[in-house]
């Protein structure tokens, strides 16, 4: 379970350590990480919060973003994240968006990641983040 959230200040040197984590330790693996944008218009965000907390592992990060969520899910594919979302839009009552971008196949780097990250969620949910 997830117990702290991070501001998204903290997105763009956390995914620079991650991936430098993977170069040095996993360098001849494909290990994969996916991040996922989590819309929250229009809810309470003290109880959605508590409720997330028990979905994800202690190894997610989650970022506060506005009234959304940003997630790292380490280790985790486009597969797995897009089931993940896909649960928890169906329990928040939302459309399905594929909101996610995945290393390395959306970025190698942090600054493609994000950017590429940046277009997905503005084709989503025309929202201009600001990372």
């Amino acid at each position: 379970m997830v117990t702290e959230f991070f501001s998204s200040n903290s997105l763009s040197a956390l995914i620079s350590h991650h991936i430098a984590l993977i170069q040095r330790f996993e360098e001849n693996s494909d290990e994969e990480f996916a991040l996922l944008f989590l819309h929250l218009e229009n809810f309470d965000n003290v109880e959605i919060k508590k409720s997330i907390q028990i979905v994800f592992r202690d190894t997610d990060i989650i970022f506060n973003h506005n009234e959304n969520f940003i997630i790292l899910l380490p280790k985790t594919d486009w597969n797995g994240a897009y089931e993940l979302l896909n649960g928890l839009q169906e329990f928040l009552d939302q459309e399905l968006q594929d909101s996610i971008a995945t290393y390395p196949d959306d970025g190698k780097d942090t600054k493609t990641l994000i950017e590429s990250f940046k277009r997905v969620v503005k084709k989503c949910y025309d929202i201009n983040l600001e990372l």
